[in-house]
C-alpha cells in the first residue's frame, strides 16, 4: 500500500471555523474529515491515508516557513508517497493554503496535488504552477466523482506515474 498524507485546514479537519484559523500545525494518524470518506477509495487504488496534517489556514499563510519544515519533515519521516491537499471546495482561504502546500511538497520532492472548485480564487492564481483537480463548489452533484478522482490521481502520483492533465479532471 502506498502512503498518502492529506493536508487539511481547520474547517475540513472538523477543528473549528474561521475563529480557529490560527490553529498551529498538528498531525493525526490515519484519515480524518473527508479522508474518512476517501479511505475506501484510496484502498481500491492501492493506497492508504497514513497521516493527516492539519493547520489553520491563516496560520499557514503567516508562518509558511515553520509550517513547511513541519509538513515536509513529517512527510519524509513517515515515508509518504504522495500528498492530497484538500478538498477546498469554493473556500478561498482553504484554496490558497492547499495550492501553496502542494507547491511546497512538490518543491521538496514529495508529489502533491490540490483540489478545489473553479470558483475558488486560488484556482486561477495557481493552475499553471501546480496540479489542481476539479471538484464542485459544494457537495452534491459531481462530489462522488471528485472523491473517486482524488483517490485515483493521488494514488497514481504515489506510484510515480505521470498524471496527464486532461480537460475533464484538471484545470
Amino acid at each position: 500500500m502506498k502512503k498518502i498524507m492529506m493536508v487539511l485546514n481547520q474547517v475540513q479537519a472538523g477543528m473549528g471555523s474561521d475563529e480557529n484559523n490560527m490553529l498551529a500545525p498538528t498531525a493525526k494518524k490515519g484519515a480524518i474529515g473527508p479522508g474518512s470518506t476517501l479511505e475506501p477509495k484510496f484502498n481500491e487504488n492501492g493506497a492508504t491515508v497514513a497521516v493527516t496534517f492539519v493547520c489553520g489556514d491563516k496560520y499557514f499563510v503567516e508562518n509558511e516557513s515553520e509550517v513547511t519544515k513541519k509538513m515536509i519533515g513529517l512527510a519524509k519521516k513517515m515515508g509518504i508517497d504522495a500528498v492530497l491537499c484538500g478538498p477546498a471546495f469554493h473556500y478561498p482561504n482553504a484554496g490558497e493554503m492547499f495550492a501553496r502546500a502542494a507547491l511546497i511538497c512538490n518543491k521538496y520532492g514529495v508529489p502533491a496535488l490540490a483540489t478545489m472548485s473553479v470558483e475558488n480564487e486560488a484556482t486561477e492564481k495557481y493552475k499553471d504552477q501546480v496540479s489542481i483537480l476539479k471538484m464542485p463548489k459544494k457537495g452534491g452533484i459531481g462530489l462522488n466523482d471528485s472523491f473517486n478522482n482524488m483517490a485515483k490521481y493521488t494514488a497514481e502520483l504515489a506510484k510515480n506515474k505521470t498524471i496527464e492533465k486532461n480537460a475533464i479532471d484538471f484545470f
